[in-house]
């Protein structure tokens, strides 16, 4: 019974070209495994919206359209700008706020000229 023994430098002969194969194609699937679950991430994440942060003093506040105008001072937006107050926030607002400084965010990473953005204001 002479047996041929297969050696290729392994403990069986067999173990280091299956694992060699093993991490070849891991070294390959890996990279693109993280690749997808990295693309999965940002497809799938919640709307996520930068909003900007605006300075300003408040000029006018028209109750019935639920518009304020304000003197915007933040670099980027400097102006006279009109803006869309909440529906949550009408009732708090009124002409006593004329000529006072107020800071809130817009649902825009921009500010442009001649457009009325919401405001979100905090409660």
């Amino acid at each position: 019974m002479n047996r041929q023994k297969r050696d290729n430098g392994t403990f069986g002969g067999m173990w280091l070209p299956k694992m060699e194969r093993l991490l070849r194609k891991w070294t390959i699937l890996c990279p693109v495994l993280v690749l997808i679950i990295s693309l999965c991430g940002t497809c799938f994440a919640d709307e996520s919206i930068d909003y900007l942060l605006l300075t300003g003093f408040v000029k006018s506040y028209d109750a019935g359209r639920g518009i304020i105008r304000i003197d915007v001072r933040s670099e980027g937006c400097v102006g006279l700008r009109e803006f869309i107050v909440p529906e949550y926030a009408k009732e708090d607002l009124d002409q006593s706020l004329v000529n006072k400084k107020v800071q809130f965010h817009i649902k825009s990473i921009s500010c442009e000229r001649g457009r009325v953005y919401e405001m979100i204001l905090e409660r």
